[in-house]
C-alpha cells in the first residue's frame, strides 16, 4: 500500500512539473531579466550574416551596454557608430532590442530582411556603408520610427511599400543609386517629419 502511495506521489509531482513548464511556455517567458529573448538574439545573428558584420560578440549579452555592443561616445568621430540599444523596462525586467546603429562600418552585405524578426525595433541607422540591393518588402510590416540607409549602394526604384511604415518620423535615403520618381505612396506617411534625400516642392 505504501509503495502505491509513493508511486502516486511521484506521478503527481511529475504532472505538476509538466504543467508548470507548459504554463511558462504559454505565457511567453523566454528570457531572464536583463536579457533579450532567444528569438531576438537569433535575429541579431541573422542580421549580422546579411550585413556581413563579423564583430558582434555573441558571448556577451547584447543588452548589457558593454563596449562589445555600444560604441563609447566619441565626438570626434560622429560618422562612426557600432551600437545596439535595448529597452529593459518590460515585465519582469525583460529586454527587447529597440535600436541598431551601424554608421561607417564598411558593411558590404545587403539590407537585412531579418530586421522584421525584431518586433520592438524602432530605429535602424545604416548610414555610410557599402550595402547593395534595395529595401526589402519585409520591412513594410515593421514599426520603425527612424530609418537611415543613406550613403550606401542601394539601387532600383524607391519601394512603394515604404508607405506602409506609417510609424516613420524620419527617413533618410540620400546618396544611393535609386532611380525613378518618389512614389505617391509615401504620402501615407502621416507621421513623417523629415524626409532626407529629396528636393520636395510645395505650392
Amino acid at each position: 500500500m505504501a509503495l502505491v502511495l509513493d508511486i502516486e506521489k511521484i506521478i503527481l509531482t511529475l504532472v505538476l512539473i509538466w504543467c508548470i513548464l507548459i504554463c511558462f511556455e504559454a505565457t511567453g517567458i523566454h528570457a531572464q531579466p536583463g536579457y533579450p529573448p532567444k528569438e531576438e538574439i537569433n535575429a541579431l545573428r541573422d542580421i549580422a550574416k546579411e550585413l556581413r558584420k563579423t564583430d558582434w560578440n555573441f558571448t556577451h549579452n547584447p543588452c548589457d551596454n558593454s563596449t562589445y555592443w555600444v560604441t563609447p561616445k566619441r565626438s570626434e568621430m560622429p560618422l562612426y557608430n557600432n551600437t545596439v540599444y535595448c529597452n529593459c523596462n518590460y515585465n519582469g525586467g525583460e529586454c527587447h532590442v529597440t535600436d541598431i546603429i551601424l554608421k561607417g562600418q564598411d558593411l558590404a552585405g545587403v539590407l537585412p530582411p531579418s530586421l522584421v524578426k525584431l518586433p520592438y525595433l524602432r530605429n535602424i541607422d545604416l548610414f555610410r556603408n557599402y550595402l547593395s540591393g534595395t529595401i526589402h518588402p519585409e520591412w513594410a510590416s515593421t514599426k520603425l520610427e527612424y530609418l537611415s540607409v543613406g550613403g550606401n549602394r542601394l539601387s532600383g526604384p524607391i519601394p512603394k511599400y515604404l508607405g506602409n511604415i506609417t510609424t516613420l518620423i524620419y527617413m533618410s535615403l540620400e546618396s544611393n543609386m535609386f532611380n525613378g520618381t518618389v512614389p505617391a505612396e509615401l504620402g501615407k506617411l502621416f507621421n513623417l517629419v523629415n524626409l532626407s534625400g529629396f528636393l520636395i516642392f510645395k505650392f
